[in-house]
């Protein structure tokens, strides 16, 4: 005979005791309650009100949050990891030299440190104070009481934690009687954890789609390619009219698009005094109008006013070395050989920085012609880029200064002129920089000092 095996019935969970609840219609009275459950050695409570209650944290006796420790934390990480990083990337992984410049600084790393130190303390206080507080917390079984539902509204509340190792059912809830609230109730464990309405998980199921479609976009768009252009909704300066360097242009008649100074006026605060040759590089004017024209004009400029078509690629570069006829005739010029400022120390430091600044771009920063602009020049070889002279040449070297200065000034062939960027003080200090760049090419070890050749001889 078959016998048949009862299923036992699934109990259901007994409701647990959470804690107890004292209600009061007063925030005095509130606040002196609290003062008598701190003195009574309870730790686990907390107090409720519809507005805060000034007082309430020393009735309470709540200690000082560690939440400005967190944000401190959080500010000197976001600090660290911004100098780190902006080091990392400027003076080691990518070093990149720029106008002379320290490949890493502090006052240039400070917008940037600042910013991430505040990003990180603003998460750390915000992020910090919802896990301080156990948030977000969207029910809590006091929630089924009737009486504390006017928590917003009119009544003030003590809820007494059951986890408190003092906590009594009996004791503790005589102890709240003995405060004169209006009421002591019990709050109560669920018994079945509630479920979420069919309605919102429908609403939530549709938001996380929604979430979902702009990554979703993004990685599309990233991983595929299109012929159409992308649309601008915010048109910035993506689309603005501009000119490359060195190139021509049909905007202007003689094909420039850099614009040659206007003649007959000067620039604010360039007025320029009868000191010629500090200011031109000559001992003084001829007397030929034509001769003074080419000395102070740009040599770059043809005589015609026109501008020389750009050569094929396949054609080789010219010899910046070489002469033209503007060399010719700048060449009896009575220039200077002497510097008309006096030379310091700190005039040949001026010199170098400024040199680094304005030169080693093109020229290097030994004067070989082998900048970082020149290099890649050469490495395109789209044939219109006309390779920076050295300065260790033997014309360049016989040279005298004030046709360095007229050069830096004016430019020569591709190399435009600085007169309106550097101010001739700092002029004459490159034109000394570059004095003493040719020297340290011509140092003979007989020259030197003994003692400079044994250091030279013991150094590795």
């Amino acid at each position: 005979m078959a016998t048949t095996i009862e299923q036992p019935e699934k109990t259901k969970a007994e409701p647990q005791l959470l804690g107890l609840l004292a209600e009061f219609d007063d925030p005095h009275a509130l606040i002196e309650a609290s003062k008598k459950v701190r003195d009574a050695g309870y730790s686990k409570w907390d107090t409720h009100t519809p507005f805060p209650l000034h007082g309430i944290d020393e009735a309470m006796g709540i200690k000082w949050t560690i939440l400005p420790w967190i944000v401190a934390c959080c500010g000197l990480m976001g600090g660290t990891i911004a100098v780190s990083m902006q080091y990392w990337m400027n003076a080691v992984d990518y070093p990149f030299l720029i106008s002379g410049k320290p490949l890493f600084s502090i006052p240039a790393s400070i917008p940037i440190t600042f910013e991430l130190s505040v990003l990180l303390a603003a998460f750390g206080a915000f992020l910090g104070m919802l896990g301080l507080n156990q948030l977000p917390k969207l029910y809590n079984p006091m929630f089924k009481s009737q009486a504390f539902r006017r928590v917003t509204n009119d009544r003030f509340f003590i809820s007494m934690d059951a986890k408190d190792a003092k906590f009594s059912e009996i004791d503790t809830g005589e102890f709240l009687n003995s405060l004169n609230p209006l009421q002591v109730e019990e709050f109560w464990s669920d018994v079945e954890s509630p479920k979420l309405p069919r309605p919102l998980i429908l609403a939530l199921s549709f938001v996380g789609v929604l979430l979902i479609m702009p990554p979703a976009l993004v990685a599309y768009k990233r991983s595929t390619t299109t012929n159409t252009p992308r649309i601008h909704i915010i048109q910035d300066m993506d689309f603005q009219p501009y000119l490359k360097t060195q190139n021509t242009t049909n905007i202007f008649a003689d094909g420039r698009e850099v614009r040659p100074r206007i003649e007959g006026t000067i620039p604010r605060g360039q007025y320029k005094d009868d000191n010629i040759p500090f200011y031109y590089g000559l001992k003084e004017l001829p007397e030929d109008q034509d001769v003074i024209a080419i000395a102070l004009q740009d040599e770059a400029k043809p005589a015609d006013g026109k501008v020389e078509a750009p050569k094929p690629a396949d054609t080789p570069p010219a010899d910046p070395s070489a002469t033209t006829a503007t060399d010719d005739k700048l060449a009896d010029l009575p220039w200077v050989t002497e510097f008309p400022m006096p030379v310091t120390e700190k005039m040949m430091a001026r010199g170098k920085e400024r040199y680094s600044i304005y030169c080693s771009a093109c020229h290097g920063l030994g004067g070989e012609g082998d900048g970082l602009v020149s290099l890649r020049a050469m490495e395109l070889q789209q044939g219109t880029w006309v390779r920076p002279a050295s300065y260790h040449t033997e014309n360049v070297r016989n040279l005298p200064v004030g046709r360095l200065f007229h050069t830096i000034s004016n430019g020569v062939r591709k190399m435009p002129g600085y007169a309106a960027q550097i101010p001739p003080e700092d002029r004459w200090a490159i034109v000394l920089y570059l004095r003493a760049l040719q020297k340290s090419h011509q140092i003979d070890a007989k020259d030197l000092r003994q003692e400079e050749v044994e250091k030279l001889r013991t150094t590795k």
